[in-house]
């Protein structure tokens, strides 16, 4: 078990039905494995669920170990380490995931564990297609966990 998870899971309630709990203690697998881990929040890249199949490639979370569910929950700590993580990760995905722009959203109404989504927008999704629904087109990006794992791989040679 990292030296970090401990305490991070101190802050996490542990409550079965929370997913986020459920992928900071290991019990969903996150391929490629945490981007980033700062102290008061951890970073990686939207795993596949069954319910959900595969998911777009490069949509990135970042999570707070402590259990809020909104944007204004979080304290300071939080917040700056949000905004440092969301910089660093959007930075990686324009550099080293081919995005040509990097949408963010805080929405929170599925888990009500504060969870930042990124999504990037790559040079082929057609302009037609609004920001919310870059992830649902025909032509979407989709990633199996091995290929999840590999572009994680690339986002984590660029952080900071």
């Amino acid at each position: 078990m990292p030296e970090w998870l401990p305490l991070a899971l101190s802050f996490c309630v542990m409550e079965d039905e929370c997913l986020v709990c459920r992928e900071l203690r290991g019990d969903v697998a996150v391929p490629g494995g945490f981007l980033l881990r700062d102290e008061p929040v951890t970073a990686f890249h939207l795993p596949p669920l069954d319910e959900r199949g595969s998911p777009y490639l490069g949509h990135l979370l970042i999570v707070t170990h402590r259990h809020v569910a909104r944007l204004g929950d979080l304290n300071d700590d939080e917040s700056a380490a949000v905004g440092r993580a969301a910089t660093w990760l959007a930075r990686a995905l324009t550099e080293a995931g081919g995005a040509e722009w990097v949408y963010s959203a805080v929405i929170g109404t599925g888990v009500p564990h504060f969870h930042l989504h990124l999504i990037p927008r790559y040079p082929d999704t057609p302009r037609t297609v609004p920001w919310h629904e870059v992830n649902q087109w025909e032509g979407a990006r989709r990633g199996r966990a091995d290929e999840i794992a590999q572009f994680v791989e690339r986002l984590r040679a660029r952080i900071r």
